[in-house]
């Protein structure tokens, strides 16, 4: 029997929930580290050696290092744990103790110890997009994150922040229950020309817009 290749859940997680552990102090840590902070990571950072950028990131956020090598050990109570060490026996150490562990973990550029792999996104406030190709081809998950980047609204944070208020509208004025009205209502949401509205006349003039479209009932 044909044994099935992996295929990796799309699933965003609450990081306050899950601080998660980077061993390693070079690039990729760094760009792990940073990509954590976007979604307001608590971590933790093991490494015997920091590059710059990652020495000026930890000192400006005030993250928790613990300046040496990997230890079994470390692993303890940890859930999210990110491997870029660069050295394949400390790697699969580091496997191992997640297995024990119960761990999810992600090892630079060793998807064959992966039990998660990161997607390419793109994040414009609370509007996040994920690209992956199941980490079968980051060339061309690279091309599409450029082209979906490029196609969207120029005012895409505030947007999503109406939407927000929107759906908090059709529910507190008892209008999401009605399948016909709310379709409506949401359809001519989808439709307005709100990058036009918010460049032209500002937030509050797409604000008074929306209240114009929740009153036709």
């Amino acid at each position: 029997m044909k044994e099935k290749s992996a295929k990796y859940f799309p699933v965003l997680i609450d990081l306050s929930r899950y601080p998660a552990l980077v061993i390693g102090g070079g690039t990729i840590a760094y760009r792990k580290v940073k990509n954590l902070l976007e979604f307001n990571g608590n971590m933790t950072v093991i490494a015997p050696e920091f590059c710059d950028e990652l020495i000026n990131l930890l000192n400006e956020m005030k993250i928790d290092v613990i300046k040496r090598k990997y230890e079994k050990g470390d692993i303890k109570g940890c859930k999210l744990v990110f491997a870029a060490t660069g050295d394949e026996g400390v790697d699969k150490q580091i496997y191992d103790e997640c297995i024990e562990e119960d761990a999810l973990l992600n090892v630079a550029d060793v998807p064959e110890l992966c039990n998660f792999i990161m997607p390419s996104f793109i994040k414009k406030g609370d509007f996040t997009v994920a690209v992956s190709s199941q980490g079968k081809s980051p060339f061309f998950v690279k091309a599409m994150k450029k082209k979906i980047e490029a196609s969207l609204p120029e005012n895409i944070e505030q947007i999503t922040e109406l939407a927000s208020e929107f759906r908090n509208r059709l529910m507190k004025e008892n209008l999401y229950s009605n399948e016909q009205l709310r379709n409506k209502l949401i359809d001519k949401f989808l439709k307005t020309d709100w990058d036009s509205i918010i460049n032209e006349n500002g937030i509050e003039a797409a604000r008074q817009t929306m209240n114009e479209i929740l009153m036709e009932r």
